[in-house]
């Protein structure tokens, strides 16, 4: 099959790519994903330093932490991507996918960007849809968002979209490409996030591969599903909902607008760089922990007596006991903590429940959508927070 009715089937297209003019400094170009560090004020404070009043993604992204600091200026945002395109500062590098390298403390992260059909996404599980969601959709972190991108000229992505590739047959196929090619970019990022390196992937014959790959391995998963929403999830519903919203407006002209794809990168599940861990359950303010025990074992219909026993109970099963007990009782706050230490240490006290989990199974992601199913929110993490994607690439919508 020739690669273009591949990609329309799998909902992937080769998108228009702008990146920084050459000279710009890239390392204050580029930000860590706007939902990280979210209530770590210092670490904002510190990129703004660096960034100074160079070119960069930060004016033209807003991070949740400065939304919970009451900055919500969009405009500010939309005029800075409008003066850095119209001064040349960022400008187009063609039509062509990204080859990404990107060396972390685990060893070396590859991804490939390119533009996914939103037409082939729902944000909610349960549809014949190719792109799937992985977790449930908090509809209250899309809508600042879209206040954003409908507006805004340009998309910048933090999206990671996953592959089910255990041989790891794409990655390897484009460091094989790559080899003979001039890096486009090749700088360290800021705060930890360790070097990056891009590949302009252009030819027609790497897209036939590459489409040829990415067709086995949707064969693979019974057909069910070509890519699964890792991280970024609120942003990938933003972009649809935008579009949708352009549906409304524009009717069937909206098909052909540049807002019906989205920007996010390709990486493999099982990429062995890449760890991925539970998110561990905080209950706090809780007036007596084994009263609290014993009500949530009583809702789930299994013997528990400590926080052990309910650490050991599969999350899936274990979250909707919660969410229901937590329905009775309102004075109780649950906290998503991905690092097991601070937790255990948080649980001691009297009046908090920690339930900490050994492990995330990643099969379970690949099984979950198979089955039009979504996992329960927060159930794993994709690295740490310095190991997200940094805005780098960017596509036009407008």
């Amino acid at each position: 099959m020739e690669y273009k009715k591949i990609f329309e089937t799998l909902g992937i297209s080769i998108p228009n790519i702008i990146l920084p003019k050459e000279g710009t400094d890239l390392s204050k170009f580029s930000v860590v994903a706007v939902d990280q560090y979210a209530e770590n004020n210092s670490y904002w404070d510190e990129v703004q330093k660096l960034v100074g009043n160079n070119v960069s993604s930060l004016n033209m992204v807003i991070p949740e932490n400065f939304l919970l600091r009451g900055d919500k200026d969009y405009d500010k945002r939309i005029f800075a991507a409008g003066r850095y395109l119209e001064n040349g500062d960022l400008v187009p590098y063609g039509e062509s996918f990204i080859f990404i390298k990107r060396k972390l403390k685990g060893g070396e992260r590859c991804g490939l960007v390119a533009a996914f059909d939103l037409e082939q996404y729902e944000y909610e599980p349960g549809k014949s849809n190719l792109i799937k969601v992985t977790e449930k959709t908090d509809m209250n972190r899309v809508v600042p968002r879209v206040s954003l991108r409908e507006k805004i000229e340009l998309e910048l992505p933090h999206i990671f979209l996953l592959i089910s590739d255990k041989q790891n047959k794409l990655m390897t196929y484009l460091e094989s490409v790559s080899k003979n090619l001039d890096a486009l970019y090749d700088f360290d990022l800021m705060k930890d996030g360790g070097n990056i390196k891009g590949y302009k992937i252009d030819k027609e014959d790497a897209y036939q591969k590459i489409a040829e790959i990415l067709y086995e391995i949707y064969e693979q998963n019974d057909k069910k599903f070509s890519f699964a929403i890792g991280d970024g999830n609120h942003s990938f519903a933003a972009a649809k909902m935008h579009y949708e919203n352009l549906k409304k407006s524009l009717g069937d002209s909206a098909l052909n607008h540049p807002a019906r794809y989205a920007l996010a990168e390709i990486i493999n599940l099982y990429d062995t760089s890449m760890e991925y861990e539970p998110i561990h359950r905080l209950l706090t303010n809780i007036e007596d922990k084994q009263k609290a025990i014993s009500e949530i074992s009583s809702i789930l219909g299994l013997p528990c007596s400590s926080e052990e026993d309910l650490s050991k109970i599969d999350l899936q099963i274990l979250q909707p006991a919660l969410d229901t007990w937590l329905e009775k009782n309102k004075n109780v706050h649950i906290e998503y903590v991905h690092d097991k230490k601070s937790c255990a240490e948080s649980g001691t006290d009297p009046h908090s429940l920690a339930l900490i989990f050994d492990k995330f199974d990643k099969d379970s992601v690949v099984k979950t959508v198979q089955e039009n199913k979504v996992l329960v929110r927060k159930s794993f993490s994709m690295g740490r927070p310095f190991e997200k994607r940094y805005y780098l690439e960017a596509r036009l919508i407008k």
